[in-house]
């Protein structure tokens, strides 16, 4: 019971329903329903508005008298009096009671005044209760919104920042690549024009030249020619004679080997044929220069990009075009020396090197036995430590007699024996430390798992594949 009169419940217990304030000047419906005199008086006066209606209890709905007429709850006032000045928040209602009634001296008028003045406010305070309890969940929903698009916003402003700051390195490799092009084909361009040029000037020259020897023979002719005109009115013998003699001698200094002197077009042609066949050399350096700058440009818009090193794969192996196949060869492949260069095993080496990110590679085989590995670039290029299965640096599948090999460090686990195994996917995840392989099903093309290493690399690493055994037409593919 001692809970049950608690003095929270207490106060709810004298608390009128419709002001909900501690009651003032207190009276009860027959329906044993109390409330605040001038709550009611206020609130049945809104109701009847001056037409004959019935008047109910707020709570219940029944129907009562008027509120003149009904008794005042003596006992219920004393009571909410002894509460006021025995409960520490006695004060604060005694003192909302007071600022109520303006602070004057109890009187009828004033009373009469005060308590009109106290349904007013206590039915605006129910009419604000109302609203406020309707508006306060939409609110709620709102803040919750608002903090999680306030959250996102924060989130995509950053993320916008850092997509635009990538995109800027991205803008700038690739327009570097493009200029790297760029200027090969203008070299391209000037060392062509050059080499036309040096077999087109001597011969533009030495027609020149041809040109103005006839001009001035051309010259000297007409002069010649206006002489002996004029030696035919001459009467005198004697400078006729002079005369004849001085044209036939200037005549006879002429010479018309100019007229003789030129380069045919069968020369001019077998000229060009020599320029053609220097710009066909240049043509294959430009080519050679596209194709590393085009792979340049593929690394850059593809961080997974992947082609073997020229200068690793062993002398029985071919290269592609591409740089993405290597194919087994009986003869050895006239290769310059390298250093990097395998030359115990048939095995290439990728030219990337990867040490972050997330990567995903295809893998093909046909007519070998094969191996597949992840490792650091600087394994040994020869001896029996030089396999990629050997290696303390490499991690790799090995495929062989119809078994499948897992290798780590050169720890050799087997995994399971099947038929064939001609495709692959590598996953490679520099975040969870993970190198994964897949087998892809030549007919569904159904991805099935077939080993996982979990290994923490502390190099950059390198694809690189390895010819168990050479066969006529074998090959491997990774991109």
């Amino acid at each position: 019971m001692a809970d049950l009169y608690s003095e929270g419940f207490l106060e709810s217990e004298l608390t009128c329903p419709i002001c909900f304030h501690l009651f003032l000047d207190p009276v009860t419906l027959p329906c044993a329903h109390s409330f605040c005199l001038v709550c009611l008086e206020t609130l049945d006066r809104d109701k009847t508005s001056g037409s004959a209606q019935e008047l109910c209890c707020p709570v219940c709905g029944q129907e009562h008298l008027s509120p003149e007429s009904l008794p005042r709850n003596v006992k219920l006032k004393q009571i909410v009096e002894n509460y006021k000045a025995t409960s520490a928040s006695g004060e604060l209602h005694s003192s909302a009671e007071d600022k109520i009634i303006n602070d004057e001296p109890s009187s009828e008028d004033t009373d009469e005044s005060t308590s009109t003045d106290c349904g007013k406010y206590s039915l605006e305070g129910m009419e604000a209760n109302g609203r406020k309890s309707r508006l306060s969940p939409i609110i709620t929903s709102l803040q919750e919104k608002l903090a999680l698009v306030d959250d996102l916003v924060n989130k995509e402003t950053a993320r916008e920042a850092a997509v635009k700051a990538t995109h800027a390195d991205l803008r700038k490799d690739v327009s570097s690549v493009l200029q790297e092009m760029a200027e090969l084909l203008e070299t391209y361009r000037k060392t062509g024009m050059k080499l036309l040029e040096v077999e087109l000037k001597p011969r533009e020259d030495a027609v020149g030249k041809r040109v103005q020897m006839l001009s001035d023979l051309q010259k000297q002719l007409r002069s010649a020619e206006l002489r002996v005109t004029s030696l035919m009115g001459e009467t005198e013998d004697a400078c006729f004679g002079d005369g004849v003699r001085d044209v036939e001698s200037q005549v006879s200094s002429l010479t018309m080997e100019p007229l003789q002197d030129f380069t045919s077009d069968l020369e001019l042609s077998s000229n060009l044929k020599k320029v053609c066949e220097k710009i066909e050399h240049q043509n294959n350096q430009l080519r050679l220069g596209l194709g590393s700058a085009q792979r340049a440009l593929r690394v850059v818009l593809n961080p997974s990009e992947v082609t073997f090193n020229p200068d690793t794969i062993h002398s029985n192996l071919v290269l592609s075009e591409d740089l993405k196949t290597v194919s087994f060869s009986v003869a050895k492949q006239p290769y310059p020396a390298s250093s990097q260069r395998f030359t115990s095993f048939f095995q290439a080496l990728s030219s990337q090197s990867f040490v972050q990110g997330e990567h995903l590679w295809n893998f093909q085989a046909e007519g070998c036995p094969w191996v597949m590995a992840v490792c650091y670039g600087e394994l040994p290029r020869s001896g029996s430590g030089s396999g990629l299965e050997s290696s303390a640096g490499s991690w790799c599948l090995m495929y062989c007699d119809n078994l499948l090999r897992a290798y780590e460090k050169g720890k050799d686990t087997p995994l399971r024996r099947t038929p064939s195994l001609k495709r692959m996917e590598i996953h490679l995840s520099f975040s969870t430390g993970t190198l994964a392989f897949y087998s892809i099903s030549d007919v569904s093309g159904d991805k099935t798992h077939l080993h996982t290493f979990k290994v923490s690399f502390t190099q950059p690493v390198y694809l690189a594949v390895r010819m168990m055994s050479g066969q006529p037409k074998a090959h491997i593919t990774v991109n």
